[in-house]
């Protein structure tokens, strides 16, 4: 009896300990959020209507993404449901760019969103990190 109560507790105290990774729905990033983080660092977000072949604009783990131009150089913003999507996600983009030749980009990752961006010059991309690891 006792070994099967020292059970449920481990599985009672695993299953909370699992729970506690994932992003609670107040710490989500939003859209605006992202837009407003970028063009607080000085970077112009212009619309963009790209092809959904494009590497960047593909729908990944069911999210589509906003697509802008920055500096004519393509980024790319998903807004996940969780991080837990957001690794789906990711992981969606690796295995359908696989045996593609995708240019050279950098990604970030931060809670809920994925961003690429086509890479353009190093200044851009370091407001651009500034920018994603300064969203909280």
């Amino acid at each position: 009896m006792i070994k099967k109560l020292f059970f449920y507790v481990f599985i009672m105290f695993a299953l909370s300990a699992c729970s506690e990774q994932s992003v609670s729905e107040e710490e989500l990033i939003t859209i605006e959020e992202v837009q407003t983080a970028i063009t607080d660092q000085g970077l112009a977000l212009e619309d963009a209507d790209l092809p959904s072949i494009n590497a960047f604009t593909r729908e990944l783990n069911g999210v589509s993404p906003e697509a802008y131009f920055i500096d004519g150089n393509t980024l790319s913003i998903y807004v996940f449901p969780s991080t837990d999507a957001r690794k789906e996600g990711m992981d969606d983009f690796e295995e359908k760019s696989a045996a593609a030749g995708v240019v050279e980009h950098e990604k970030y990752m931060h809670k809920n969103i994925l961003v690429f961006y086509e890479f353009g010059n190093e200044e851009t991309d370091s407001k651009l990190k500034s920018a994603i690891n300064g969203l909280e």
